[in-house]
């Protein structure tokens, strides 16, 4: 996921915490009730696409995804916490600090990705939401992978806290290497054309 909206940028999190810090808190508050132009406290889901394709490269259907996780109590409809807590989370991905963020917030973060309310977390609801923390699906079908060795297809809170270590090292390998084989392609490059070029003379 992209963040590309200027307000988001003016969003900074509490190092300690992960959470927005007291003068971002107050921004995020004051954009709330910009946005809530009839002031009834909550942003519709109308509302919430239009701030989030602003927002972020997301798809509508990946918009409406995390409108109907962020609306934890069913009211069809965004209050003022769960918008905060999504400048939260697209503070933590426009910093790179998304996985610190899921690391630091796991509960939370476990009951959101916890769609059907099970008490469980599969790869499935995983998989569809962790493009909200920038992992990617293969990242999570190898840990999940790796965690169904233990007879597990789902997690519960304590085996999610030992996921989200798993998974955030696994992704920062994966990133690893992807940066390691674009080098290694511009290395190639480079002494190719440097090769030709004294071949050529």
């Amino acid at each position: 996921m992209i963040v590309k909206w200027d307000f988001i940028k003016n969003l900074h999190l509490d190092s300690k915490y992960e959470l927005l810090n007291a003068r971002s808190t107050k921004l995020c508050l004051e954009m709330f009730k910009s946005l809530d132009w009839n002031e009834s406290g909550k942003l519709d889901d109308i509302q919430f696409q239009c701030i989030l394709n602003h927002a972020t490269d997301l798809s509508v259907s990946q918009i409406y995804k995390i409108f109907d996780i962020l609306d934890l109590d069913g009211s069809g409809s965004v209050e003022f916490d769960e918008f905060y807590l999504l400048m939260c989370i697209l503070t933590a991905v426009k910093d790179g600090e998304a996985k610190s963020f899921l690391f630091q917030n796991w509960k939370t973060c476990f009951e959101i990705l916890d769609a059907d309310g099970s008490g469980n977390v599969s790869m499935e609801e995983f998989q569809t939401l962790g493009f909200l923390f920038n992992f990617s699906p293969t990242a999570i079908k190898h840990i999940y992978q790796e965690f169904h060795i233990t007879g597990k297809t789902e997690l519960d809170q304590s085996d999610f806290q030992l996921f989200v270590l798993a998974a955030v090292e696994l992704q920062d390998k994966l990133d690893k290497r992807l940066n390691l084989e674009r080098l290694e392609v511009t290395w190639s490059e480079w002494f190719s054309d440097i090769l030709n070029n004294f071949l050529n003379k």
